[in-house]
């Protein structure tokens, strides 16, 4: 199954020279009113001296419906244009994008392959379609569930760097007319573009960077009461108070306390080392750029506060596919995958082969850190994934929205995991944008993940 293919839509021309003066009032009076545009712009354009005027183009279904049998063939006629159609219809328009007249991409991977499209080439994705499918409606379901405005669900075959799925809601109606898909692109916030804060999502980071230089004693321990102010005058909140403990219980437990004090403790050079060995400067080293800024770090070289906060993923922004990437780390031991959405242009399909783009963490560092990320799922806050008969890891994260006047008391819900399943292994990232249910990401995006686990299992015995 393609994930678009070219179809005949309805655009609705005129022959202006053909109208008297009633005629031409009556007919734009109805036209505005079936394909809601202004009556003015038309009497316009069936004022003008020709004997064409396209009218709208790219029609919807149902404005075709509202206006058809004003059409004679003479006066008011429909013209069939080629134009897009995508049969996947949930969960991928910001993806794939869509089209103008014409046929040139206007958004998406529509605009960002539309010079190897317009040569008439076939560009093959690694997206799986069936997988795709599957994950958006879940997403899609959840979203109603826990009425959120968006959500993210990405899913990566960390054997080849293939992207397999980039689910993201809400979405842009591609069957509605052309005016009202590029308006709805224009209003949405989509996750594929945008940033976030990880949140507790980036203490898999700090800790990978405490254990490998050696800064972190993983039998150090610290007392967290639920809330402290810091030397800097800053306060730092946890969910509850933990008690005693140390970088096992803060991790399984997401302490923040714990971690703004780790994070100070990484000098400015070794957070900076590792910004440049994860890219975290620089777009995604994917085959498509999808942003030209896809990360934002706050300065952490003359704030001791901020220095802390990133420690909990609090001070940067990132965007879901960086996140996907850039967390799956650990699950390759250590090292960076280069990322592929792109299996082929043209005639020629490329086998898939892992490629290495760098060494970031050593074997032994990232055992380490698996071990904590499966220490929460056997009895952390995503324990209630313990009964799954597979071997997972990952981390949640429940990050406070953060806007230019501070941050506001509604939060995103995320889940970063490693999915291995005998000879295959993933790294999925789910994402709920500011759910109005549910406190945390242990209710929402786990119980998610718990549901495309069972399917991505399925898939991963029939995934060549």
């Amino acid at each position: 199954m393609s994930c678009s293919f070219n179809v005949k839509r309805n655009s609705i021309a005129a022959n202006p020279s053909l109208f008297n003066t009633v005629e031409r009032s009556k007919i734009a009076d109805i036209l505005s009113k079936g394909l809601n545009l202004s009556k003015n712009d038309i009497l316009t354009k069936l004022s003008s001296k020709t004997t064409f005027v396209w009218i709208k183009r790219i029609l919807s279904e149902s404005e075709y419906n509202k206006v058809k049998k004003y059409i004679d063939g003479k006066k008011i006629f429909v013209i069939e244009e080629n134009y897009r159609s995508y049969p996947l219809k949930i969960g991928t328009s910001n993806l794939l994008g869509f089209v103008g007249v014409d046929s040139q991409g206007l958004y998406g991977l529509e605009a960002l392959l539309d010079n190897y499209l317009n040569q008439g080439k076939n560009v093959y994705l690694t997206i799986d379609k069936n997988l795709q499918e599957i994950v958006s409606i879940y997403l899609r379901d959840y979203i109603r569930e826990y009425e959120a405005k968006g959500g993210f669900i990405g899913i990566m075959d960390l054997n080849t760097g293939e992207i397999l799925a980039l689910s993201s809601l809400p979405d842009i109606d591609v069957n509605a007319s052309l005016s009202d898909i590029i308006k709805s692109a224009q209003n949405i916030r989509s996750p594929l573009y945008s940033l976030y804060e990880p949140g507790s999502l980036f203490k898999i980071i700090t800790s990978g960077i405490g254990i490998e230089e050696r800064i972190v004693n993983p039998l150090e321990t610290i007392y967290c009461g639920g809330e402290e102010i810091t030397k800097e005058g800053y306060r730092v909140r946890c969910t509850e108070p933990h008690g005693t403990v140390n970088l096992e219980n803060a991790f399984v437990k997401s302490c923040n306390i714990y971690f703004y004090y780790l994070a100070q403790k990484i000098p400015f050079s070794i957070w900076n080392k590792y910004f440049g060995l994860m890219e975290i400067n620089n777009p995604v080293p994917m085959d498509i750029k999808f942003m030209d800024k896809d990360s934002i770090v706050s300065d952490i070289e003359r704030s001791i506060v901020n220095r802390g906060t990133i420690g909990f993923g609090h001070g940067l922004a990132i965007n879901p596919i960086k996140m996907l990437w850039v967390f799956s780390v650990f699950a390759n031991e250590g090292s960076l995958l280069k990322p592929r959405l792109i299996k082929g242009i043209g005639e020629n399909m490329e086998d898939s082969k892992k490629e290495v783009l760098r060494q970031v963490f050593s074997k032994e560092t990232s055992e380490e850190v698996l071990k904590l990320m499966t220490e929460v799922i056997k009895k952390g806050t995503a324990k209630r994934l313990s009964n799954l008969k597979y071997y997972i890891a990952g981390k949640t994260g429940t990050a406070q929205v953060s806007t230019a006047k501070g941050y506001l008391d509604v939060y995103n819900h995320f889940f970063i995991s490693y999915l291995f399943l005998e000879d295959k292994k993933y790294s999925i990232l789910i994402m709920l944008e500011e759910p109005k249910k549910g406190r945390f990401a242990a209710e929402t995006v786990v119980p998610l993940f718990g549901e495309i686990v069972k399917r991505l299992a399925i898939y991963g015995r029939m995934i060549n």
